[in-house]
């Protein structure tokens, strides 16, 4: 899993408890990386699941509330470094509808390694959009949090 993904969790984490609890986060995790992540380097899912524990254990949050807010809190991220790729969408739902056809393989430009789920589009109408989406990982509820922000993002935009 790529770094940008851990270094915005401990920047989640910080802001939506305290930098004492991502320290005490990274004391008490048995992490391979020792809590030393590089946004471009690729690192071990179950890092991301030993954190993700920690946090929901400490703030008795379940795991799926906080994917889902970890979802939000990095879309800004993610069209803040990216906005080259995006600039074509002017519609939430046609920015889904992309992100297979185009999103991903722009990622894949950047980050040749990245394991990405599939957004398998089955029907598309102006105002509705159904996907089928596939991870090997349990994310489901980190992009259903992307997916809520993006709709925000392009709230009020034609």
């Amino acid at each position: 899993m790529k770094g940008f993904i851990f270094t915005n969790f401990l920047d989640f984490v910080e802001t939506s408890n305290s930098l004492e609890m991502v320290d005490e986060m990274i004391e008490e995790c048995d992490l391979a990386s020792e809590g030393v992540y590089s946004a471009f380097n690729s690192y071990e899912f179950d890092e991301l699941v030993t954190l993700l524990t920690y946090v929901s254990k400490k703030t008795g949050i379940a795991p799926q509330v906080l994917l889902e807010a970890f979802g939000r809190f990095v879309f800004p991220y993610l069209i803040g470094k990216h906005s080259y790729i995006i600039e074509k969408y002017s519609k939430p739902l046609d920015l889904l509808a992309g992100i297979e056809s185009h999103i991903h393989i722009e990622v894949k430009k950047l980050y040749e390694d990245a394991e990405l789920p599939t957004f398998s589009v089955v029907e598309q109408t102006k105002n509705t959009l159904t996907l089928i989406y596939t991870s090997s990982r349990g994310l489901t509820y980190f992009a259903i949090g992307l997916m809520k922000r993006n709709f925000r993002f392009f709230q009020g935009k034609r």
